[in-house]
């Protein structure tokens, strides 16, 4: 029971890390930018649909992880259901 808990605490961590730098990477490509600093409805708009783009790359990053452990453990029978499960939970 100690080693589930453990490999699920691991999992949660690798997920948050993955995030946390993935979101700071992103926000430093974008004040090198200096995407911030102009101005109009346009360009925060298109700003706005790249980030939104990085940031599912990034989940979909996250939701492979948990799709190879799936896989790893046996939890699902092939890569596209572990995927799929992980997706949806």
């Amino acid at each position: 029971m100690l080693v589930i808990a453990l490999i699920a605490c691991v999992l949660v961590a690798v997920t948050a890390a993955m995030n946390a730098v993935g979101l700071v990477v992103l926000l430093k490509a974008f004040a090198r930018s200096h995407a911030l600093s102009t101005t109009g409805y346009h360009h925060i708009t298109w700003l706005l649909i790249g980030l939104s783009l990085w940031l599912i790359l990034i989940h979909i990053a996250e939701i492979t992880v948990w799709r190879l452990f799936y896989f790893w453990q046996g939890c699902m029978p092939d890569a596209e259901s572990a995927f799929y499960f992980a997706g949806v939970t």
